[in-house]
């Protein structure tokens, strides 16, 4: 089961915010919880949206679009989404997702993701994440002029899963 990318984002900000998550550091942290969930469980733990190879790296733009007023500064309030409270109804009601506490297979995948990479600066996360041959540099390259290309979760999984050899080889 996936989850938007805000539900995501919120775990690590309810979780890690003492820490000082920027937008940008946040952008990370969900798309490496995504690649290796992909690597992992063979399922997208983002499905609300694809990440997209913008020049700068793989962003979901829902995060960018919520937290781009921060610029690098760190996030004081988590990730929000507005619903409809019937489809009759115009009015709408402010909601918070979240990952349930019940699916703790995710909640583990997501603190070993801080583990492994909370500790890290942001730029050291964008380092990883545009390496030569990762899925965001493979699809920027591919793009040509367009802008913003989905990178695709396929992708994304191929590329995490050979890490994963790599990783349980040593």
């Amino acid at each position: 089961m996936g989850y938007s990318a805000k539900a995501v984002a919120n775990y690590f900000f309810f979780r890690y915010r003492r820490h000082g998550i920027s937008p940008l550091k946040m952008q990370k942290l969900v798309y490496l919880a995504h690649g290796w969930h992909l690597a992992i469980y063979e399922e997208p733990l983002v499905d609300d949206e694809y990440a997209e190879a913008w020049k700068y790296g793989p962003v979901f733009p829902s995060l960018y679009y919520e937290f781009k007023h921060r610029g690098r500064l760190p996030i004081i309030n988590p990730a929000s989404e507005f619903e409809f409270r019937s489809p009759d109804d115009l009015e709408f009601e402010e909601t918070t997702p979240k990952i349930p506490k019940s699916d703790t297979q995710t909640r583990k995948l997501l603190d070993r993701i801080w583990k492994v990479y909370g500790d890290r600066t942001a730029l050291q996360l964008s380092e990883i994440t545009h390496r030569p041959g990762s899925p965001w540099h493979k699809t920027r390259k591919n793009a040509g002029s367009k802008n913003n290309a989905n990178i695709d979760d396929e992708e994304i999984k191929q590329y995490y899963e050979k890490r994963l050899e790599e990783n349980q080889r040593t």
